[in-house]
């Protein structure tokens, strides 16, 4: 598939317009310098895979294009390479005629001198992101430091997230190196790089780094020298499971304020409760496409996405299907996962015994047992009457479809939870500080130093509220925990704690509503 087609069928409208803008900037720099005084750092991780896709479309165009229009491409090799990234890296050349050259072990600021001179390239473009050691004060077009030989930086990826990363590599379908389908998150060497612990499965081995339900984690693997093996992990510290969902919200009523939403905060509440990270809470309008795209992208990206709403008989019921007049409108979920919709049998059955008979079904009783092929149904039974449900739960691959009607979701709910629950998942800990300040600067060094100490392991929060501030620590990691409740109180102004709460599941009981 081309390039540019290829980006356009990304199902995430965010990442899109960041791989628009990431092509752009790298057509300005082609304006700016001549192509063969273009450099690519191409070290085979996955911002490098990006980036070279992103460069293929600025200057190529296309998937059958090779090369990249003149621009020079380099690889430092390192005795503590992974072979499967020393691999990569040599297909990547094979199948996209990138001609790489191989620049031999050395410190690496005299080897970038070396290469400076012996070319005389004036610009380099990397796969430098916000968040990584070498980021702090990097923009998009940045000078070299001073003490490098001269040179311009250019970050076209620099805004993106983890997980922006990963929806343009699943969207795109393109290669990447396949230690990230085994656990590993962030490539560095042999000696300081462990598969995420966050990932680890209770077999031992390790799901895909995009099932990584929280990008801050994204290190978790990275280890100082001599500490392999001893990785804690975050917020899924000390080697405790971490699953992702998503939640997908279906509802005009709601994007309109006309209601509130009550059941993304109580499946949030619900997943927490079981050790599950919620990565996204999405609203959609009742628009099956915007249905689809949302579901489409989400699915990539965490083990479940979990939909709320838009599955009853009438127009505006949009997540399998909308009709309007006889007249398609678009498929949702059908669409999302690429398989036709169609009237599945055993929900028609349902159906016909609670409507009175297939005689008495209309086309809008019909349309409730419309499901993609392959869709499965979970059957639960009612707790109040102690009979089977007539309406089971939806299942399509990683899809689970539940209704908006707040009471019915719970109902369905109850019966779901416990096939999700996973005892290797460590239920989340937490601890709430109520502070006397109501000035969030004079706390902001204390938190950034714990978040520094701790910052794998804990997660830290600060929150505004009536008469002061709350703070908020997460962890799976009771000892960590410990250890930074303690510290963070040591370092905050005398007596500015109120209140000290453990478990708390509402930061309104714990101090307030939040201004």
């Amino acid at each position: 598939m081309d390039v540019i087609e290829a980006i356009e069928r990304i199902p995430d409208p965010i990442v899109v317009d960041k791989a628009r803008k990431a092509v752009q900037v790298l057509r300005r720099v082609c304006a700016l310098y001549p192509l063969d005084k273009i450099a690519f750092s191409f070290n085979g991780g996955k911002d490098s895979t990006v980036l070279l896709h992103l460069l293929r479309a600025a200057v190529a165009g296309g998937a059958e294009a090779q090369g990249l229009g003149g621009i020079q491409s380099f690889y430092f090799r390192k005795a503590d390479d992974f072979e499967e990234v020393k691999e990569f890296v040599e297909s990547s050349d094979t199948q996209y005629g990138l001609q790489v050259e191989y620049l031999a072990e050395q410190d690496f600021k005299r080897g970038l001198c070396d290469y400076l001179s012996r070319t005389g390239v004036m610009a380099i473009v990397l796969g430098t992101r916000r968040g990584d050691p070498n980021a702090g004060g990097q923009d998009v077009f940045c000078p070299s430091s001073e003490g490098w030989p001269p040179f311009m930086r250019v970050n076209p990826i620099l805004d993106w997230t983890y997980h922006d990363v990963w929806a343009f590599l699943r969207a795109t379908h393109v290669p990447y190196c396949n230690l990230y389908d085994h656990g590993y998150t962030s490539l560095g060497g042999i000696g300081n790089t462990l598969p995420n612990i966050a990932l680890q499965r209770p077999d031992g081995s390790h799901a895909p780094a995009y099932h990584l339900a929280d990008g801050r984690l994204e290190r978790a693997g990275r280890v100082k020298a001599g500490q392999a093996g001893s990785c804690n992990g975050g917020p899924g510290g000390g080697g405790e499971l971490t699953r992702s969902a998503a939640i997908v919200v279906v509802g005009d009523e709601l994007l309109s304020g006309k209601v509130e939403d009550v059941n993304a905060r109580f499946l949030c509440k619900e997943l927490r409760s079981m050790g599950w990270q919620v990565a996204r809470v999405v609203f959609v309008p009742d628009a099956s496409n915007e249905v689809a795209s949302a579901v489409r992208a989400l699915s990539a990206m965490v083990e479940v996405v979990l939909t709320a709403g838009g599955i009853g008989p009438t127009l505006d019921d949009v997540t399998m299907q909308a009709r309007a007049e006889g007249r398609s409108q678009g498929i949702g979920i059908a669409l999302a996962v690429g398989q036709p919709l169609v009237r599945h049998p055993a929900m028609v059955s349902r159906l016909a015994a609670y409507f009175g008979g297939e005689g008495a079904l209309t086309p809008a009783h019909l349309k409730m047992a419309e499901l993609p092929t392959g869709a499965e149904l979970i059957d639960y039974v009612v707790p109040e009457t102690g009979q089977p449900s007539s309406f089971p739960i939806a299942k399509v691959n990683n899809i689970y479809v539940l209704p908006g009607v707040p009471a019915l979701l719970v109902q369905k709910w109850r019966a779901l939870k416990p096939k999700l629950e996973d005892p290797a998942v460590a239920p989340f800990l937490n601890a709430t500080l109520r502070l006397s300040v109501t000035d969030e600067t004079t706390i902001a060094p204390a938190l950034h130093r714990v978040a520094s100490a701790h910052g794998l392991d804990v997660s830290l929060g600060s929150y505004p509220v009536a008469e002061g501030v709350i703070i908020t620590l997460d962890s799976k990691n009771n000892q960590s925990l410990q250890a930074a409740i303690q510290e963070i109180q040591e370092l905050l102004p005398s007596d500015s704690v109120v209140t000290l709460e453990r478990n708390v599941d509402s930061l309104e009981r714990a101090g307030g509503a939040r201004r």
